[in-house]
């Protein structure tokens, strides 16, 4: 663990740091991030989409246009699309649309429920650890779903089922998975017999990967995140024309909170180019969250990570229809430098171009807590650039380096728990609204770094729970934002976030 790699006065200097960067406020996204490769081109009509003039006033306000905000505002306006309830709906974003972490992402459908089973059901107990592997299904299945509904959006997403192959450096990280997927298979049985386990013979014969512990393989997919969600977003903005907007470069500043000028709607959004009033607020920011809700600072936190886009070898293959690899080891950090190595590398192929989409973090553990993209730390680069042959025993001559096209940064949200935040905020967290009954300010974040086996179930709910639809049938109580769970030391606290990342210190 990365913990045993740090002296203890060292750890205590390092954590009261990194704990100050935890309860830092985010600032709104940087105006100059590093350009990702996944949106090149950018959208050719709605990447700086404006109104020639913002609404005065809407029903719903969704702050963020990734996949989450995609989900609150499809579901929202699919389900109110026959009824009397006809609600107006604008999407901020501070940015181009879909810039943030959905246009940054590792471009994998993977469900990370296997590996964690044992941890979530430790912690929370298995009927919960079930519902979320369950979720995370039903989430990943709503992704094809969205991926294949026409043609068009076919063409866009590039959505395919694959086999993931998971390489592990270390004999405690192996024997600690597989212990869990064979529990995770016991307590989810229609998932039974989907993990085929290898020796790390088998895996370098089989895969061409170096894996020292041995490697599982299970089913898995991938896709093109920022053109399929921008493909969705311009289906959405042609729909409903007359009830939606999109306002890019429009970042929300502020929210105040006045009933007596406005009842129906009492939420004041400032912004860059004016002010709007809306009658509920849903934040779906992630790592950026705490800007605007100050009492999550700390709860959830960024985490900036790495990804990059490299030249294959025809000696590697062509497996972008078929395969995506993931590489793990038990994490390190080095005394001397300050860098530290999170232990999860993920990398999927090109289906048309073979280029390698690679992502992972090795950066100076002072970089990791913070919400800049408009940079890349030269650790990571150096890393990433080179990581590709420390894997695979064929494809690059010995010495020989990648071409790398591209190496971006994206921010993360990160939970104490490592569980969302989802659902209705309450006064005491927003410090706006009427405190007995509540607030009309929603959320839907924290998705440490899993955001597509997570994110459109949450939108959804967030969605139905708008509307006062149940949803208790798919959502796991776990996730669900109340007073219990943010004040609980043992779930939320900043050392408990640290240490289950640092590997047990607290």
């Amino acid at each position: 663990m990365i913990a045993k790699d740090m002296a203890n006065q060292q750890l205590s200097s390092i954590i009261t740091e990194l704990e100050a960067q935890l309860l830092a406020d985010p600032q709104l996204p940087r105006p100059n991030p590093t350009e990702s490769f996944w949106q090149l081109p950018p959208h050719p009509t709605l990447s700086k989409v404006q109104s020639k003039a913002l609404p005065a006033s809407i029903d719903v306000a969704i702050i963020g246009s990734g996949v989450t905000g995609c989900s609150v505002a499809k579901n929202l306006l699919e389900l109110t699309s026959s009824s009397s309830q006809q609600l107006s709906i604008t999407v901020f974003e501070a940015r181009t649309l879909t810039s943030g972490a959905t246009g940054r992402n590792g471009g994998l459908l993977s469900t990370f429920v296997p590996g964690d089973y044992k941890t979530l059901s430790d912690h929370f107990g298995h009927e919960q650890a079930v519902k979320i592997a369950r979720y995370a299904n039903r989430t990943l299945d709503k992704m094809y779903e969205l991926g294949n509904s026409s043609e068009e959006a076919k063409k866009a997403s590039e959505v395919r089922k694959l086999l993931d192959v998971i390489g592990f450096q270390d004999e405690e990280s192996f024997r600690g998975f597989i212990e869990s997927c064979k529990l995770y298979e016991e307590h989810v049985p229609e998932d039974h017999d989907k993990h085929r386990i290898l020796s790390a013979a088998e895996v370098e014969s089989e895969y061409n990967m170096r894996a020292a512990a041995g490697a599982v393989v299970c089913p898995n997919g991938a896709f093109w995140p920022y053109r399929l969600i921008t493909h969705t977003w311009e289906r959405l903005h042609n729909l409903y024309s007359s009830r939606f907007s999109i306002e890019t470069q429009t970042p929300v500043t502020e929210i105040l909170y006045d009933d007596s000028t406005n009842h129906t709607h009492p939420y004041i959004l400032h912004t860059s180019r004016g002010i709007v009033r809306a009658s509920r607020v849903v934040h779906a920011t992630n790592g950026y969250t705490g800007h605007l809700l100050p009492q999550l600072r700390g709860k959830i936190y960024p985490l900036r990570g790495t990804m990059s886009t490299q030249k294959s070898t025809p000696a590697f293959g062509h497996h972008g229809r078929e395969l995506s690899w993931s590489m793990i080891n038990s994490g390190h950090f080095d005394n001397a430098t300050g860098v530290v190595e999170a232990g999860l590398y993920y990398s999927n192929q090109n289906p048309h171009t073979n280029d390698i989409f690679i992502g992972g973090e090795k950066a100076k553990i002072n970089e990791l807590f913070v919400s800049d993209d408009s940079e890349v730390g030269a650790p990571c680069v150096e890393n990433i650039s080179g990581v590709l042959p420390r894997f695979f025993t064929k494809g690059w001559d010995d010495g020989a380096q990648p071409e790398v096209i591209k190496v971006w940064s994206g921010i993360m949200g990160f939970t104490g728990d490592h569980l969302p935040l989802i659902g209705k905020l309450s006064h005491s967290i927003t410090g706006r609204g009427e405190e007995e009954n509540g607030s009309g300010e929603y959320i839907a974040a924290g998705f440490n770094g899993y955001g597509m086996p997570l994110c459109w179930s949450s939108g959804e709910a967030v969605a139905k729970m708008i509307l006062d639809i149940d949803v208790s049938d798919f959502l796991p109580e776990v996730f669900l934002v109340d007073e219990e769970r943010l004040q609980n030391p043992e779930r939320m606290s900043t050392r408990s976030a640290l240490g289950s990342i640092l590997g047990g210190s607290k």
